[in-house]
């Protein structure tokens, strides 16, 4: 997926871009919404200035990895935590006991998850692949 935008600031290794809303972001969630316009951070391109225009692209299949991921692994942990409250030989109140470790075990996943973030921000974040300068007109004689 390529999306263009205008570089609004830079900060460090990353900046951020305001996109215009498309069609195939509506329902997203990755970035803040500001009206028909998006803020995105992204990775950092050397030679990108505030006010150039640049492309971003975040390779395929992307989103839908980090959503598994950041859904999944809960729901996971959730049922894991479930199921074996139900099936180990407990004293005292299974139910109670299952949704315990249920949400333990979500909690320890949402915490991994979070612990992990550093590691997996770079192949998660949108890359610069193109970047356009303003163009300059010279005022002529």
């Amino acid at each position: 997926m390529e999306e263009s935008g205008r570089v609004l600031e830079i900060h460090g290794e990353t900046m951020t871009v305001l996109f215009e809303r498309s069609a195939m972001c509506e329902r997203c969630g990755a970035c803040e919404k500001a009206n028909e316009e998006m803020r995105m951070l992204v990775g950092r391109a050397e030679e990108a200035e505030v006010g150039d225009r640049v492309k971003v692209s975040l390779r395929g299949g992307t989103l839908l990895k980090a959503a598994l991921l950041a859904y999944g692994l809960p729901l996971a942990g959730l049922l894991l935590g479930l199921i074996l409250g139900e099936t180990l030989p407990f004293q005292g109140n299974r139910d109670l006991i299952a949704v315990g470790l249920g949400l333990g075990f979500a909690g320890l996943a949402f915490f991994g998850l979070k612990l992990s973030e550093p590691l997996r921000e770079k192949r998660y974040t949108p890359t610069v692949v193109a970047i356009e300068k303003p163009c300059t007109r010279r005022k002529e004689a």
